[in-house]
């Protein structure tokens, strides 16, 4: 009797340290359930229960939850937060390089021709400018989800780039985008995505620019009132993952291999994923209602030539390094 209590004790010993051991892990995005960075955000988190036999645990708060995009940012570089996926748009105003793909010389690029660019040396050291100011990029890096496109309006409708005058036009908070249209015309201002659909139905803007098609059919922007879309490819958002580089420092070597290894296996589904649903998405706000006006190649162009020529001043102001966008730029041409 003494050696099973003593074989029970020292089973119940082993049950508690492996308890207390475990290691649990939190994870904000500010996109509704269903948005494809949720999506990818739930296929990291059980990828890593998986490879970890449970020992490590990641709970997903979506719908800004925890915190709104920027507050993430804060929070995962002082170390209150464990991990996100964040689009580029949002944490330019962290590390103003992640906007190299919004910049003038990315319009009419393809999807194809930003991952090259970000999966090669220059990504590298993108990522290592991240990294220098608190958050680690796993492995595998980013999965590009649609071209941006520079209107969706309301009552407003854009359908030249000379209907932007004065519009008022709610952007992710990169000094990019408000650079951008601002050259254009328009009346930009930085709005959290939480805050978009309470700005749209009050009347307080016209739209949104510097988004995607996603935007609106994830969001369902068209219950808020979008009804216009001015599409022209301006440029290029990309989500990435990130972890805090405190939560890293306290992980051991082998769970460290695993956040890297599960995320490396998810963006490979998220890179086919979101680029299908970004296909889809411009079908679905029609059949909702929204109505396209496309700008033409020599629309286009021309803007793109316009903005070119501002395009330096646009990196100053928004403290870009000039030496590593011209490297970008010397890989896009």
């Amino acid at each position: 009797m003494k050696t099973i209590v003593a074989i029970a004790g020292l089973a119940m010993t082993a049950s508690f340290a492996t308890s207390a051991l475990a290691t649990e892990l939190r994870l904000s995005v500010e996109t509704p359930p269903g948005h494809v960075r949720n999506l990818a955000a739930e296929k990291w988190a059980e990828i890593i229960a998986e490879k970890s036999n449970g020992e490590m645990t990641v709970t997903v708060f979506p719908a800004a939850q925890l915190y709104k995009g920027p507050d993430a940012v804060r929070a995962l570089a002082s170390g209150a937060l464990d991990m996100s996926i964040q689009a580029n748009a949002t944490m330019s105003r962290f590390e103003p390089n992640l906007a190299v793909t919004l910049l003038p010389m990315f319009y009419g690029a393809d999807a194809l021709t930003v991952r090259e660019i970000l999966d090669g040396p220059l990504g590298d050291e993108l990522w290592a400018k991240v990294e220098a100011k608190g958050i680690v990029v796993p492995d595998g890096g980013q999965f590009e989800y649609a071209s941006q496109n520079t209107a969706y309006t309301t009552s407003k409708v854009v359908a030249s780039y000379g209907d932007l005058e004065g519009v008022k036009l709610a952007t992710p908070p990169s000094p990019i985008l408000v650079g951008a249209l601002k050259a254009m015309g328009a009346l930009p201002q930085a709005t959290p995505r939480s805050e978009i659909v309470l700005q749209l139905t009050q009347g307080q803007i016209d739209g949104l620019g510097g988004v995607t098609d996603l935007t609106i059919s994830g969001g369902k922007l068209w219950e808020a009132g979008i009804a216009n879309a001015f599409a022209d490819n301006s440029g290029w958002g990309f989500y990435f993952p990130l972890v805090s580089k405190a939560t890293m420092a306290k992980l051991s070597a082998e769970e460290q291999a695993i956040v890297n290894e599960s995320w490396d296996e998810v963006v490979a589904w998220a890179r086919v994923y979101s680029l299908d649903e970004a296909a889809k998405a411009r079908s679905v706000n029609e059949a909702n209602g929204v109505t396209y006006h496309d700008a033409s190649a020599e629309e286009l162009a021309g803007m793109r030539d316009k903005l070119l020529g501002a395009q330096d001043g646009i990196i100053e102001a928004a403290g870009m390094d000039a030496d590593f966008v011209a490297r970008v730029a010397d890989a896009l041409n």
